[in-house]
Parts: structure tokens; C-alpha cells; sequence
């Protein structure tokens, strides 16, 4: 068994994508509709959705309460630096904060640490060479 997809439940569907294809890349082939977007990180795929979906999913269990960091999406850039001042540059327009830069773990990886818009951890590896 794989994972061969990922669901994101957000606030503002719009600026998600804007957040998971111009800072971090994403591929959205498909033009987004109101309510969704799919696309890609490399083979994996990821749908945004509102969160307006949950109820219509789960019925009464989508409707209760969204809090706290829920999720961490982690990725592997072979440059994490190059990477990071790319973001950088990118996040000027784009509300999201960066929890910490580049920095070496006590375990030996290079880390990023960035909330997407909605407060989700998002995590960047630089890859072993």
C-alpha cells in the first residue's frame, strides 16, 4: 500500500493554490473551480478543497470544529537554500508564515519549517546527496 493522494480541507481555495503552486511549485493542470483544485507534486497528487466539502463527505461528523496544525506536508528539494530564497521572494504577496529557516537538525537534515495559509506545517528537506 501507497499514498497516492492528498486532500487539504482550507479556508480560501484561491489563495491555497496560489500558496501550493507559485511558492511551492505544485503542477495544476486543470483550471481550479471554485470550491477545488487538483494537481500534483511530482507523482503524488493533492486535492484543495473547501471546507464546505467536509459535510457533504462525512455528513454530521464533517461538521465538527478544525484546529490546531492538523497536518505536515514534507518534500525533499535537492537545494534547500536556493529553495529557500526563492520562497522568499515569492512570499511577499502571500500570507504565510515561516516557522524557521534552513537550518541543521541535531539528526544531521537540513529543515524548513513554513505554515501554508491555513496554518498547516509544511516541511523542506534538502536531500541526501
Amino acid at each position: 500500500m501507497e499514498i497516492d493522494y492528498i486532500a487539504l480541507f482550507v479556508a480560501d481555495v484561491a489563495r491555497s493554490l496560489i500558496f501550493y503552486r507559485d511558492v511551492l511549485g505544485f503542477r495544476f493542470e486543470k483550471p481550479p473551480k471554485p470550491d477545488s483544485a487538483e494537481g500534483y507534486s511530482g507523482k503524488l497528487k493533492i486535492g484543495i478543497y473547501d471546507r464546505d466539502w467536509l459535510p457533504k463527505l462525512f455528513g454530521d461528523r464533517g461538521n465538527q470544529h478544525i484546529s490546531g496544525n492538523p497536518f505536515l506536508l514534507s518534500m525533499s528539494v535537492a537545494d534547500l537554500d536556493l529553495v529557500y530564497q526563492q520562497i522568499c521572494e515569492v512570499l511577499v504577496d502571500i500570507p504565510t508564515t515561516i516557522i524557521a529557516p534552513p537550518q541543521i537538525m541535531p539528526w544531521g537534515q537540513k529543515i524548513l519549517f513554513l505554515n501554508d495559509p491555513d496554518d498547516n506545517i509544511i516541511e523542506i528537506v534538502e536531500a541526501d546527496h
